[in-house]
């Protein structure tokens, strides 16, 4: 009794083991499973997905429970099953190739971006084709004349393998996806529609000659990768589906001024393929740069006219402040834009402001200059008029009846020691012969002695002080017109040949 006692414990014992062990390998396997759903590869989810299924699909009989349980799904493999179709092979069309109908809808555009040179859109992207294979029998799909598909039978029917040349990224839709998903259906007459909803970044090379008044125009090309034009053929659609159709939208610093789409045949090595162009044409909102560059720029070209009409000692270091604060707009203004070899309007603006100020130093150095040769001129013939009576009041006579004063002295040397008593600045006029000048003296030198003895008058200040002035003032506002209203109409935009406007195919509204 207790060897079977024995026995029967034994035997549960191995049978709770047996039952760990496949409850082991069953979370082991679910685990695995959760690790491929969760991976960021579309092409392994694919292949994967693609391989389970077709395995399934091969056999002669098809396991419910694993694949698909009942309805449309299960009508649909019977029916592959039984027209043996191979989804590797293309579509023979009576015309050649196969055409192949797409659409787009812009749902958004979230940046246009200068210092990459891209930018990034959402759309629905829809094309359709026909499949003479894939024609049915309304009866055996419950008189339906279009059914509607799970996204993954996308790998149990040829499509075409359209790809996006000039694409950066794209986030395609995945297993699961809640904001990016597909949708397939069939007609009786083996139309197929396939869309799907797509996040892509595009490059868009700009020409910023014209920044901040440029516009530039955006391109995104679709073709097939490995199906030349003989085989697969894009068009834009017609009817019901519109070829582009956008969506309302809003950029801070874009508008978006015309849209419409194109057709081209590329040649490559490999041959002729069809491309079809979207094309976007924006225009930029100078608001952006008029606050944070235009009018500040403007405002210290203005101070620095207002530093040259006050007389202080510190309106020298006012000047070389402004021409720091137009320095640091200079840089910070480049450290946000693209490096790029060619000179932007914006560049011309913020030069023509930097050389007005640095002009306005140049002229309060010299007006700085005449103030104080005509200050030295004055104290100089002050102390002139008070010599004679100084020499009566110290001797009581003139200095030529004086027994004591020999006339050999220099009266140079007494007006100079007078003066600097006085705490005036004697200027030697008259009394002094000039020194012979060398005959070799550099043109530079003489230039120089010829402005350092130039005699300059109040009236000479005031007037140069005020003609420099008004020329500054109207010459920056001249500038300022011409900048404004002429400048952004004297170059030319180049266009690209793939977005011609006379070529275009269709023109969306603009909401």
């Amino acid at each position: 009794m207790n060897a079977r006692l024995w026995l029967v414990a034994v035997s549960i014992f191995q049978t709770f083991l047996r039952v760990e062990a496949v409850r082991g390998s069953l979370v082991l396997k679910k685990t695995h499973q959760n690790s491929l759903e969760n991976t960021d590869s579309e092409e392994y989810y694919e292949d994967n997905e693609s391989g389970r299924l077709f395995s399934q699909f091969d056999h002669k009989s098809l396991n419910k429970e694993a694949v698909f349980e009942q309805g449309e799904t299960r009508d649909f493999l019977h029916f592959l099953q039984k027209i043996e179709y191979d989804h590797r092979q293309c579509p023979e069309s009576e015309n050649g190739a196969v055409k192949i109908f797409v659409s787009v809808v812009v749902s958004n555009v979230r940046s246009v971006s200068e210092v990459t040179m891209d930018y990034n859109l959402e759309l629905f992207y829809r094309e359709a084709w026909q499949d003479p294979r894939l024609v049915y029998d309304k009866e055996k799909f419950k008189n339906k004349s279009e059914i509607a598909l799970h996204e993954s039978y996308t790998n149990f029917i040829w499509h075409p393998d359209t790809f996006m040349p000039n694409a950066i990224a794209s986030k395609n839709p995945r297993k699961q996806s809640i904001s990016h998903r597909s949708l397939l259906r069939l007609h009786d007459d083996g139309q197929v529609l396939y869309s799907r909803r797509l996040s892509v970044v595009a490059e868009c090379p700009m020409d910023l000659t014209l920044f901040p008044f440029d516009s530039q125009i955006c391109k995104l090309g679709i073709e097939s990768y490995g199906y030349t034009a003989d085989k697969v053929h894009y068009n834009w659609s017609h009817g019901l589906r519109q070829a582009l159709k956008l969506h309302k939208i809003r950029l801070p610093d874009f508008q978006i001024k015309e849209a419409y789409v194109t057709s081209h045949v590329e040649s490559y090595a490999t041959g002729d393929y069809s491309r079809l162009y979207v094309c976007f044409v924006f225009s930029r909102a100078a608001g952006f740069c008029f606050l944070q560059l235009i009018i500040p720029s403007t405002a210290v070209v203005i101070t620095s006219w207002v530093s040259l009409w006050m007389e202080n000692e510190t309106s020298f270091q006012d000047m070389i402040s402004i021409i720091l604060t137009i320095t640091f707009l200079l840089f910070s203004y480049n450290e946000v834009m693209p490096r790029v070899s060619y000179i932007k309007a914006m560049d011309v603006y913020l030069g023509v402001c930097f050389c007005i100020v640095f002009f306005s130093l140049i002229k309060l150095a010299v007006v700085k200059y005449m103030r104080q040769r005509l200050r030295i001129t004055r104290d100089t013939s002050i102390v002139a008029g008070m010599m004679p009576m100084v020499r009566l009041a110290s001797n009581g006579v003139p200095a030529a009846f004086h027994p004591r004063i020999s006339t050999t002295v220099n009266p140079l040397l007494i007006d100079t020691r007078l003066a600097h008593n006085l705490g005036c600045t004697a200027l030697h006029i008259g009394s002094i012969p000039s020194s012979p000048r060398r005959r070799n003296t550099k043109r530079s030198k003489f230039i120089f002695e010829r402005l350092r003895d130039m005699e300059f008058s109040t009236q000479f200040m005031r007037r140069f002080h005020w003609i420099s002035q008004m020329t500054f003032f109207f010459g920056f506002v001249i500038f300022c017109l011409f900048y404004f209203l002429v400048y952004p109409n004297i170059h030319t935009t180049i266009v690209d040949p793939a977005c011609r406007r006379e070529n275009a195919e269709w023109f969306a509204d603009i909401l």
